[in-house]
């Protein structure tokens, strides 16, 4: 019986383990593919493209530091770079 339980438990917890992962982690790629895909000229596409590798890493040095502020920080530039794209 503890066997069964253990092993529903681990099961339960890898099955909800991607409803715990970080929005930056899982957005920063979806925002990159609306800006690859965004009707906007190339300089203003390069831009946003900057920004947005700028923003991940600072995300990554957020976690790196377990620095949520940095991590906030990030997900700021995220939310203001979709709001432009899909305005």
């Amino acid at each position: 019986m503890i066997k069964t339980l253990l092993l529903g438990s681990a099961f339960v917890t890898f099955a909800v383990a991607p409803a715990f992962a970080c929005r930056g982690t899982a957005e920063y790629p979806e925002v990159v593919q609306l800006v690859t895909d965004a009707d906007i000229p190339a300089v203003e596409k390069a831009a946003y493209m900057k920004r947005l590798q700028e923003g991940e890493d600072l995300h990554q040095r957020g976690h790196d530091l377990d620095d949520a502020t940095l991590r906030l920080e990030a997900l700021k530039i995220l939310d203001e770079i979709r709001g432009e794209i899909t305005h």
